[in-house]
């Protein structure tokens, strides 16, 4: 960490860096270098310790990591074109023992002298000195040694060709993956996020546009205070800011919250969920108590939507309760794409279409909007003109280990905030109004537990509110336990519906004036 406190950022080239970590910090391969460097950047863009500049730029190269690498890479490829023109040696020959050959040799055997042993072919665990010669299909190992000199060096020259070649491999997928792979959760108050650097101008444009409550402001005006380089407020339950918050900022907060959310859910659909999970009834009996649903009041387009959402999705849970023993809701080796396509997606996927009308897929999708392309377990986007995606989807097995929640909490925050700016660049290269509540909707499932969520934008900054969360029944003990599960993915579903029927007022609406200043 001393680098980056006795080095000016202008000094912090990649090669610069990685000749002072290949000095001082004891790893010689790249790819353990590269690796030991970007966790240090990650530590200096969330520690106080740092100034503002330097957690900017250590943000700024981890964000363009490719990049910021790329210099490694094309040093690397120099290489692999030296092992290229030794190999066609090779073939052509049998033998490329020469002077010049001998020292690219020497020279990379000496910078990886150390880590060499430990490199293990990922697919058979076996040492890659004992892997099939890429030349002559004979395996290399350190008892083969040759009786004739000549026949020694190739064979060590070989050894060397097949492990050099593997290391620029490793090093370059490396590379590859790691710009793949989404930000990881610091030890701040919030998320860290991978967004575009445009906040600023992202305020300018949206000016007061959106709607944002006095209460909402002053959370935004506390939240400078403590954390004024961040742009995401993560006012879940669990968030470090959100514990942080004043009992009298929290109070007038919790009553919107509840105002908002709470009485999304009419009483009588409450009362009819009530008296609906509280039956005791056998298997059979609760399928045919399912078929037999049916709304009186057809002019009631919720009870209506209710109903057949129980249809489609409760038989599932219901046929999962009779098996028993092998029930997947209480098997812990069940996998994560036969829970979430059976029991989850498809109650998000119900309530989405049947209220708001939003097409929600499940799998493994990737979008332009997220960031890297990374690919949701399941999205959503309007079924308008517009088509643009509002719901960002992630989730887990039942067994899943405690860092797959932090990774895919960190995972929904970044992708929610390009979502929504995404939407913002798109309305406003069409000259369309924007609508006065413009939210976007995040989901997780991590274990037998969903958490469903929106960010909306206030006073510069990005906010993220808990709808709900509730438990997955595991049996028929449980079935009263479907009451607070429909009702949080029944209130998640309404709120998107407030935000679709937001664009299609605003799509009704005149022209705003060119100037991006003037968008009213």
């Amino acid at each position: 960490m001393d680098f980056y406190k006795l080095n000016e950022i202008e000094d912090w080239a990649c090669i610069k860096v990685v000749k002072y970590y290949r000095a001082n910090s004891g790893q010689k391969t790249w790819t353990k270098v590269l690796d030991k460097i970007k966790k240090d950047l990650q530590i200096v863009a969330s520690d106080p310790a740092f100034d503002a500049r330097r957690k900017r730029k250590a943000q700024e190269i981890i964000d363009s990591w490719k990049i910021w690498t790329s210099p490694m890479k094309r040093n690397g490829s120099q290489y692999n074109l030296k092992y290229q023109k030794v190999e066609q040696q090779v073939l052509a020959t049998g033998n490329a023992v020469s002077v010049d050959n001998r020292r690219i040799i020497e020279k990379r055997r000496q910078e990886d002298q150390d880590d060499r042993e430990e490199t293990l072919d990922e697919r058979n665990k076996t040492p890659l000195t004992r892997r099939k010669s890429h030349f002559y299909g004979e395996s290399i190992t350190d008892d083969d040694a040759s009786e004739n000199s000549s026949s020694s060096s190739l064979d060590e020259l070989n050894d060397e060709l097949v492990t050099q070649k593997n290391d620029h491999f490793d090093e370059n997928q490396d590379i590859q993956i790691d710009n793949q792979n989404s930000s990881t959760l610091t030890a701040s108050s919030t998320i860290e996020t991978d967004v575009e650097s445009n906040q600023k101008s992202l305020k300018d444009l949206l000016g007061g546009n959106l709607y944002c409550s006095e209460n909402m402001k002053s959370i935004c005006q506390y939240h400078d205070t403590l954390y004024p380089d961040e742009n995401l407020i993560d006012l879940r339950p669990n968030s470090n800011y959100f514990k942080k918050l004043p009992f009298k900022i929290l109070e007038p907060y919790f009553k919107e919250l509840d105002d908002k959310i709470e009485n999304l859910i009419p009483l009588n659909i409450h009362e009819f969920l009530i008296e609906f999970f509280h039956q005791d009834l056998t298997s059979e009996e609760w399928h045919i108590k399912i078929d037999d649903l049916r709304c009186l009041d057809q002019n009631d387009w919720l009870m209506v939507s209710v109903i057949r959402i129980l249809r489609r999705t409760l038989p599932p849970f219901i046929m999962a309760f009779s098996m028993g023993a092998r029930n997947p809701l209480l098997n812990l080796a069940t996998l994560e794409k036969p829970h979430l396509n059976s029991f989850v997606h498809p109650c998000l996927q119900a309530s989405l279409w049947y209220i708001s009308a939003i097409c929600y897929e499940f799998g493994e999708i990737g979008s332009k909007n997220h960031v890297k392309r990374e690919c949701a377990d399941g999205v959503g986007h309007l079924n308008t003109a517009d088509k643009f995606q509002l719901v960002y989807m992630e989730g887990s097995r039942i067994n899943a280990k405690n860092d797959k929640e932090i990774t895919d909490a960190s995972k929904i925050s970044n992708n929610l905030q390009t979502i929504f700016i995404n939407i913002i660049k798109d309305n406003i290269k069409c000259r369309r109004r924007f609508p006065k509540t413009l939210a976007v909707f995040g989901g997780q499932s991590f274990r037998l537990r969903i958490h469903l969520q929106f960010l909306n934008y206030c006073e510069g900054k990005f906010c993220l509110n808990e709808v709900d969360n509730a438990n997955l029944p595991r049996d028929f003990t449980e079935m009263a336990d479907f009451v607070f599960f429909y009702e949080c993915v029944i209130k998640w579903a309404l709120l998107a519906r407030e935000v679709k029927e937001g664009f299609e007022k605003s799509r009704s609406q005149q022209r705003p004036s060119r100037s991006p200043t003037l968008i009213a």
